[in-house]
């Protein structure tokens, strides 16, 4: 399990987050499950999170927000976003941030299996192309970190 990428999975819906953990487990992927935003964040800082699933039903910060967030941190990690909000504005709020997938609830979970395998396989590749962030280039060994010292330049 050491080369194997970890999905997180977002959301304060028991029976959503133990489905997902259940079926991702099964298929072999490591699975980490938050029902908070900010450990999301934190998660996807400081663990080699290699998918994002999130339910746009969490309220702190809203789901958008750290939709937005996460691309800012990491802007080629895959999201897959669940959302029970049928309307239009939704989708286009979210898609605009360039997530991955928006499924709506309820979902067939089928589906979110093959969207979460193409999404894994589809990230490995986009990693070894250019354009990562900062936190990746350091999550990867390509980026130096450096201190400096006053009067260093």
């Amino acid at each position: 399990m050491s080369g194997q990428r970890k999905v997180l999975i977002v959301t304060s819906e028991l029976s959503i987050r133990q489905q997902i953990l259940s079926r991702a487990s099964a298929k072999g992927y490591q699975a980490v499950a938050v029902e908070r935003c900010c450990d999301a964040l934190l998660a996807v800082v400081e663990q080699n999170v290699g998918l994002v699933i999130i339910d746009l039903s969490i309220d702190e910060p809203a789901g958008v927000k750290t939709v937005e967030i996460l691309r800012k941190i990491r802007p080629r990690l895959p999201l897959i976003v669940l959302s029970g909000d049928r309307s239009l504005e939704a989708g286009r709020q979210v898609l605009q941030h360039g997530v991955f997938y928006y499924l709506l609830k309820p979902f067939d979970c089928d589906e979110l299996d093959q969207i979460v395998q193409i999404a894994l396989t589809s990230n490995k590749q986009r990693a070894a192309g250019p354009g990562l962030s900062p936190v990746e280039e350091m999550e990867q060994g390509t980026q130096e970190v450096r201190l400096v010292t006053r009067g260093e330049g």
